[in-house]
């Protein structure tokens, strides 16, 4: 028999945040009534989508979940997206990173005195990690989690030398047309093209993206799906094998390794057999390094 779905009812804020760059991204703050809390989450979108991934206007989503759980979630909402706070600063990924996610994490522990998870989809886990390794306070970081994410295999459109044509029609158009590309319901601002392209061409040839994410000491999780061809899981596991943690686990969300199904790109985290195989997979993740913080 299915478990019934559980309505315990959701307190949902939002608030702008100002950057040190006179930046605004928008955040929004989850919680469950009655449930106590165990630790925040923060929770970053990857590109050409925003903060509806991850709770939509019924309040379904797994920001909603985790809220139930005992995980307070704040999502944000990248600069320069469609219905974030109108700014003139910089809206690239590289700004978001060192900037938004900084005063989100400011904002985050003033309203909870104890450490945040940092959960990421695609390349939002790429931004929560190079944030967690070179701009955050690490003793507010609890660990990481991240859906998806890599950038040093597939991409090839962000790579050299088809990212030029990539680059060309943001310059062109004054944005990325994800929407009538059919890669997502947000258009991208070409500041965010630009360093989704010089991250993927320049990390994969050089080595200071690797080097950066060996400052990562947290423990963290890496979930890929296992039908994945955005982000295959190569590079995801390539990508948590920088970090330091001695914590650190890889998980291949697929039916070879029991799953009901062999999860894509959006699905490992918005798909009916996510709900119910890797929400409550991670949650019990956040619980067992949540009770060893405390022990």
């Amino acid at each position: 028999m299915a478990k019934p779905r559980d309505t315990t009812p959701l307190v949902v804020t939002e608030h702008t945040l100002a950057a040190a760059d006179d930046g605004y991204c928008k955040l929004t703050a989850v919680h469950a009534q009655g449930v106590t809390t165990i630790a925040p989450t923060v929770l970053v979108s990857g590109m050409f989508t925003g903060r509806r991934f991850w709770l939509s206007d019924k309040q379904v989503g797994m920001a909603a979940y985790l809220a139930r759980r005992g995980y307070p979630a704040f999502i944000v909402q990248r600069r320069g997206l469609s219905d974030s706070p109108r700014c003139a600063a910089r809206a690239g990924l590289i700004d978001h990173v060192k900037y938004d996610l900084p005063a989100v994490q400011r904002q985050v522990s003033e309203r909870y005195a104890q450490p945040a998870f940092w959960i990421g989809h695609s390349f939002g886990g790429v931004m929560s990690a190079i944030a967690c390794a070179r701009y955050l306070e690490t003793q507010s970081i609890a660990g990481l989690v991240l859906f998806a994410s890599q950038f040093e295999v597939g991409k090839r459109m962000l790579d050299w030398p088809a990212n030029r044509i990539t680059r060309g029609l943001a310059w062109l158009l004054g944005y990325f047309p994800a929407r009538a590309a059919g890669l997502g319901p947000e258009n991208e601002p070409t500041a965010a093209l630009m360093d989704a392209t010089h991250w993927v061409e320049t990390g994969r040839r050089q080595a200071y993206l690797r080097d950066m994410l060996r400052g990562i000491t947290q423990p963290a999780l890496a979930v890929s799906g296992a039908a994945d061809r955005v982000d295959p899981s190569a590079g995801c596991e390539r990508f948590i094998s920088h970090f330091s943690s001695i914590d650190k686990h890889f998980e291949r969300a697929g039916t070879a390794n029991g799953y009901s199904v062999d999860f894509d790109h959006p699905g490992i985290v918005v798909s009916k057999p996510a709900q119910t195989e890797v929400w409550p997979f991670v949650a019990d993740w956040l619980d067992s390094r949540a009770a060893a913080r405390q022990a």
